[in-house]
């Protein structure tokens, strides 16, 4: 397999952050979530026991850029009769739920939905050039296709897009027999099924797993990675986190809920914001972590201190404990048992938080990523990683060590360094070869020179942080030191 191929194969596994929609570890056995009494006046329940679903009730907030929602239909398959009706009440529904999470956290913003001119949730149809076959589960292909046919319609449509980063693509659900279409987050897109049963009256559903499928790669078509309930604080009360095995649990009327993490993110997400944005959203910073870290395993906390710099102003600083359990790796969809936190920090610049170990599912002897994110105010967020693992119930750490990858993302050949200098000889006899780093995690005490030539000779790169790929250096590295930061 070529570099360039394995790349490719990287990339797709990036985009593509929840091919497992219903392939998922647990639905909790909870009783059904109180709702509260805004939810309750707007989504009035009916004597049966049904949400009255008329259009009386239809009130919902549309801010000055709003999510792109898409009835994609293939030229054999057409959207059901008055689906904009029925998915009007779903998404204001969806809107309720994420607003009333969001407000556990101290958060006010809504999920922006534009208005059509009937007063509904505004749905673009837009006309597939193929039949339903041609639009297959397949990421990278189908995914392609649909978005470059969504970027032709957009180019000769403008004026009814809003975003210029979010969509929400629904295909109705196939009539051919074959159920293998879309269903998945891809980058800012995330794609779902329309059926009748797509419904506020449609939960919960003993049956399909499809509604809470939808709201969680809506997730991730708006910036949210997977992460699960903290086992002690949040679990026994809130039940199942909804970038976890949320799909399930949301789809059977079970405790499903936000973690602050995820909340923090869509506070800061364009299409939540309530007035014009000043700066652009998105724009990445030139930024430096220096984390350091303090395991006291008799407390079971891990103390972090340390300091960040950033040319644009940072909201919140995110950490994620992302178990490696039976080697099964980490990062996209690897990502589901992954326990988060949230901190403001302390002072601009200044990083200052606790970790409770406490609220960890997999100890034993298990490795884990630490993830120190910047979530800046433009709703950009950064990511710095490192190393640590449970060994006999007991979290350790060495930041003072170096690991490169034969691929991107920090796969294939594994490469370990402690402090020193190493020509190509010395990385042969790690097991390293020549002109094969892809990737590289920095412990957070050490820094590592790269260069392209054997004996610390010809182009160099001074590499302070975890790099996912090293992009003009990439199958370059030859010799390098590792030296105190």
């Amino acid at each position: 397999m070529t570099k360039q191929t394995k790349r490719w194969m990287q990339i797709m596994k990036g985009f593509a952050l929840s091919t497992a929609v219903l392939s998922l570890f647990f639905a909790c056995s909870k009783p059904l979530v109180e709702q509260n009494a805004a939810e309750t006046q707007r989504l009035k329940a009916s004597s049966n026991g049904a949400i009255d679903t008329t259009l009386s009730n239809l009130t919902f907030v549309t801010n000055p850029v709003n999510l792109n929602i898409i009835m994609f239909v293939p030229t054999d398959n057409p959207a059901l009769p008055n689906y904009k009706t029925r998915l009007s009440q779903l998404f204001v529904h969806f809107q309720d739920w994420l607003h009333n999470e969001m407000g556990r956290y101290g958060y006010s913003s809504y999920l922006g939905l534009a208005k059509d001119s009937a007063g509904l949730v505004n749905i673009i149809e837009i006309p597939a050039a193929g039949a339903q076959a041609d639009y297959p589960y397949s990421s990278a292909v189908s995914a392609g296709k649909i978005i470059n046919e969504i970027n032709i319609y957009r180019a000769a449509h403008p004026s009814q897009f809003s975003s210029n980063n979010h969509y929400l693509v629904l295909l109705p659900a196939r009539t051919d027999g074959d159920n293998s279409q879309p269903f998945y987050g891809y980058g800012k897109y995330c794609f779902a099924v329309d059926n009748s049963s797509m419904s506020v009256n449609g939960i919960p559903n003993p049956s399909s797993n499809y509604l809470g499928g939808m709201l969680h790669e809506l997730g991730h078509g708006l910036n949210l990675p997977h992460n699960r309930a903290k086992y002690v604080s949040e679990e026994p009360t809130l039940g199942t986190s909804l970038m976890g095995s949320g799909n399930v649990s949301f789809s059977k009327g079970q405790p499903t809920f936000l973690t602050g993490s995820d909340a923090a993110i869509l506070n800061r997400n364009e299409v939540f914001q309530p007035a014009v944005a000043t700066a652009s959203p998105y724009q990445a910073p030139t930024y430096s972590v220096q984390p350091q870290f303090a395991i006291d395993n008799s407390q079971q906390k891990i103390f972090i201190t340390g300091n960040y710099t950033s040319n644009l102003p940072v909201s919140e600083i995110l950490v994620y404990m992302d178990p490696n359990v039976n080697n099964e790796g980490t990062g996209a969809n690897k990502d589901y048992n992954a326990v988060t936190w949230k901190f403001a920090p302390v002072s601009s610049g200044v990083i200052q938080g606790t970790i409770d170990l406490n609220e960890l599912y997999y100890k034993g002897n298990t490795p884990y990523e630490l993830k120190v994110k910047l979530l800046l105010q433009n709703g950009y967020t950064t990511s710095n990683v490192y190393e640590f693992n449970y060994v006999n119930d007991l979290m350790t750490t060495n930041q003072d060590s170096v690991y490169t990858y034969s691929n991107a993302s920090y796969a294939g050949v594994k490469g370990s360094f402690g402090k020193g200098q190493y020509t190509t000889s010395d990385l042969l006899a790690k097991g390293v070869t020549d002109n094969s780093i892809s990737s590289i995690k920095v412990g957070a005490n050490v820094k590592v020179t790269l260069y392209n030539g054997n004996n610390f000779t010809g182009d160099s790169l001074v590499v302070t942080s975890s790099s996912t790929y090293l992009s003009t250096f990439n199958d370059k590295v030859s010799s390098m030191k590792v030296q105190n930061r």
